[in-house]
């Protein structure tokens, strides 16, 4: 996302954002700023997680 940078450790592990305040001019841009964080974490942490088939996964809901 433009105007969003993440900060990485020495072996790039995303430890920080940085975003310009530019973005946060307008506050309906905070939300989608935040949304778009919360996502990138939510991959980033399930990243090495089994991925389950759909149909599948709903036999299982049945």
């Amino acid at each position: 996302m433009k105007g969003v940078s993440y900060l990485t450790d020495e072996v790039g592990h995303k430890k920080a954002v940085v975003i310009d305040l530019d973005l946060l001019k307008h506050r309906e841009n905070l939300a989608d700023i935040l949304e778009d964080i919360e996502d990138a974490v939510a991959i980033e942490t399930r990243k090495d997680e089994e991925s389950v088939d759909w149909e599948a996964s709903q036999k299982q809901i049945v």
